[in-house]
């Protein structure tokens, strides 16, 4: 039975007061478990902080999102949007706003992130890594990573361009899908900025943290990455090597240990990367990039080159980062056998869906080059 409710029976104040009754309950319980959590542990408690922080302001941008809800067209009436499925409308609202950069970004970063610092010293000041301090530090890693997607993904689906690009080419975005607008979703951007910030504060990787902002004004509001697609994979690996700083440093703990002079070598080969291959995810967003006349690398030269310029330095990385790394020649087997896989099929397999395919199979080929150091280290600890 489908729970419908018509609009002229609710009483908009009850369900406003019922809303944040139960919020200030939740609120309640979050600050009270800051008294379960050692003072010394500002992981934790950094934790704690944000979800209260989250759950005190909640109620006006929620509020504001179900004030705005469309009738249905067929019976004029409204679904249900109690306390009970109003909280999970808004968390899928959220989700949705991240959930296709989860495979291009959380995960192959925080996977970085753990690798690295299990590296111990081949690239970081930690001579002997704790693992099982690392792993347990696996949610932490990811929830930054996540907590700095979120804020780019915000901050760049709330523009009018890009909820055209993303009516043709992703329509079940938050925007383009009517779940909220474009002011609040503003707003809901000056409420994760700060957020965000204080929570990379506490956990770790707050620099790496403004200096993304940074690169998300000038990605999105200064329009840079309509500016030239050189530009847009510049500020792309700049933001990859953020990610990829910040996600080891939070790995290692905040403040126990730091980069060392090689992992900054590291990261210029990942920037590096990044910028000659990154134009893969543009390949089968074409149309939509064209309905925002965005001047992406494949609309610019046209399809056909913009593959070559994909598969001939996917190949070249392949074998340059076992070699940096000195590795012995069956380790190049994976990395080299993903790669090839990448560039046979950018050549030969040219659909939509197959560009999405191998857009899919360009993230997992990243992550094994990011899992390099971690081999380097192992071949090092048993000699």
């Amino acid at each position: 039975m489908r729970r419908l409710l018509v609009l002229d029976t609710v009483n908009p104040s009850v369900i406003l007061e019922e809303k944040i009754q139960n919020i200030s309950e939740m609120t309640l319980q979050a600050e009270n478990l800051t008294l379960l959590v050692k003072a010394e542990d500002p992981l934790k408690v950094g934790l704690v902080k944000f979800t209260t922080n989250i759950l005190r302001v909640w109620p006006s941008i929620g509020v504001a999102m179900d004030s705005q809800a469309k009738p249905s067209a067929k019976n004029g009436h409204q679904e249900s949007s109690t306390t009970s499925h109003s909280y999970a409308y808004h968390l899928r609202t959220v989700w949705l706003f991240t959930r296709n950069d989860l495979k291009s970004i959380v995960f192959p970063e925080t996977a970085f992130g753990i690798f690295s610092a299990l590296s111990g010293p081949v690239l970081t000041t930690s001579a002997y890594p704790d693992v099982l301090a690392i792993l347990a530090r696996l949610p932490i890693v990811l929830l930054w990573c996540w907590i700095n997607v979120l804020i780019f993904d915000v901050a760049n689906q709330r523009l009018k361009t890009s909820v055209v690009e993303d009516s043709v080419n992703k329509p079940w975005r938050p925007l383009p899908s009517e779940r909220l607008s474009r002011r609040q979703a503003r707003r809901f951007l000056l409420l994760v900025v700060p957020l965000g910030f204080l929570a990379t504060l506490y956990i770790g990787g707050m620099e790496e943290t403004v200096a993304m902002m940074a690169l998300t004004w000038m990605y999105n509001d200064l329009r840079g990455a309509d500016e030239s697609y050189l530009v847009r994979n510049l500020i792309n690996a700049c933001g990859f090597v953020c990610y990829s700083s910040g996600a080891t440093r939070v790995a290692c703990g905040h403040g126990h240990c730091s980069l060392n002079s090689v992992a900054f070598q590291w990261l210029f080969i990942v920037g590096s990367i990044v910028f000659t291959t990154l134009q893969m995810q543009d390949m089968a967003d074409q149309e939509g990039d064209k309905a925002r006349d965005r001047g992406t690398l494949p609309l610019v030269h046209g399809d056909w080159a913009a593959r070559w310029t994909i598969a001939i330095p996917v190949g070249f990385w392949s074998v340059a980062c076992p070699l940096f790394w000195q590795l012995h020649a069956f380790i190049f087997l994976v990395p080299a056998a993903l790669g090839g896989l990448v560039s046979f099929r950018i050549i030969l397999c040219r659909s939509v869906d197959s560009d999405k395919a191998t857009w899919k199979l360009w993230n997992l080929w990243i992550s094994s080059l990011y899992l390099l150091p971690l081999v380097k280290y192992l071949m090092l600890a048993t000699y």
